[in-house]
C-alpha cells in the first residue's frame, strides 16, 4: 500500500517535471524569426502565441507530411508572421486567397468556415492547414518539384524569385536549426 502510494506520488513529480520544463519545445530559433519578423513591423509578440504558432506548424506539417521548415519559410516570406490582407485579396500568415480556399476546400472536402473566408485572416491554424494543403496540391500536380510548386503558390510575374527567397529561407531555416541542435 505504501509503495503503490509512493510509486504514484513519483509519478505525478515526473508528469510534473515533463510538463514543465519537456513541454516547451519552441526552438529558440523559431522564437527568435518571429520576434524579429513582427517586432520589425512594430508588432507586439506574446511567447504563448509563438509557442502555439510552432505546434501548429508541427502537427499540420505531420498531419500533411510536409517538412515545416518549408511551412516556416513560406510564411517568413509571404507575411513575416503577420496577419494582414495581401495587395489581391490574400489572407493571413500563408497569403491564401478566399477562392484558392475554397478550391482546396472542394479538391479535400473539406467545409467552409462558419464565419466565412474571412476566418482565414485570423485563425493561423485554419489559415496554415490550408495554404499546406494548397501546396502539397501543387507539389502533386508538379510531379513533386517543390520550386514549381512554390512559383505556382505565389503565381505573380516575380514568381522565380519567390520560389527562390523561400528556397533561401529554407537553407537558412535549416542552420539555424543545427546550430539550435547543437546547442
Amino acid at each position: 500500500m505504501v509503495y503503490s502510494r509512493l510509486k504514484t506520488g513519483f509519478l505525478l513529480i515526473l508528469v510534473f517535471f515533463s510538463v514543465t520544463f519537456v513541454a516547451n519545445t519552441t526552438p529558440s530559433w523559431f522564437k527568435e524569426l518571429v520576434i524579429e519578423s513582427r517586432s520589425g513591423h512594430g508588432l507586439i509578440v506574446d511567447e504563448q502565441i509563438i509557442d502555439d504558432l510552432y505546434e501548429s506548424i508541427i502537427e499540420i506539417s505531420e498531419k500533411y507530411d510536409l517538412d515545416p521548415l518549408i511551412i516556416i519559410a513560406l510564411i517568413k516570406v509571404e507575411s513575416e508572421f503577420r496577419n494582414v490582407v495581401g495587395m489581391y485579396g490574400e489572407l493571413g500568415l500563408v497569403q491564401i486567397k478566399p477562392q484558392t480556399a475554397q478550391f482546396v476546400a472542394q479538391i479535400y472536402d473539406l467545409s467552409e468556415p462558419e464565419e466565412g473566408w474571412i476566418t482565414l485572416l485570423w485563425n493561423y491554424e485554419l489559415n496554415i492547414e490550408y495554404g499546406v494543403l494548397y501546396l502539397k496540391y501543387l507539389i502533386q500536380r508538379t510531379s513533386g518539384n517543390l520550386l514549381k510548386a512554390l512559383e505556382l503558390y505565389n503565381g505573380g510575374s516575380m514568381k522565380t524569385e519567390y520560389a527562390n527567397r523561400i528556397f533561401q529561407q529554407y537553407k537558412e531555416l535549416m542552420a539555424y536549426q543545427i546550430t539550435d541542435s547543437r546547442r
